[in-house]
């Protein structure tokens, strides 16, 4: 037998099973997956939020992530490094061989724009 959605309870998968999409706690098929996508986030939610989003007893834009979750997307922003952290960062692989001078030079010039 193949798994079972943790939203309403179908089976998923499999040869008669429907497509599914999994999540961190499990396995949503495709028809829950439409009621869940105006929710941010809703990869992350618990089994049992799933089901209360699926069954009407909750607004999807009540639902939030369980206690202590850091959504792993939102939490590091993409930080790009500045010019001389990145010509220092070169200036290393330089010194230890693993780039020549005139890659160095090259990347130099990009970072500085020159």
């Amino acid at each position: 037998m193949g798994k079972t959605c943790i939203g309403c309870g179908k089976t998923v998968g499999g040869l008669i099973g429907a497509y599914s999409v999994k999540l961190m706690y499990g396995e949503v098929c495709l028809t829950c997956n439409k009621k869940l996508n105006s929710i941010p986030g809703y990869q992350f939610l618990t089994p049992s939020q799933i089901c209360d989003v699926i069954s009407g007893r909750v607004k999807p834009y009540e639902v939030k992530a369980p206690a202590g979750f850091v959504n792993p997307i939102e939490s590091s922003p993409s930080r790009q490094p500045s010019p001389p952290e990145e010509i220092k960062k070169y200036k290393e692989l330089l010194d230890e061989g693993v780039i020549s001078q005139e890659e160095f030079d090259a990347v130099k010039k990009r970072l500085m724009n020159i």
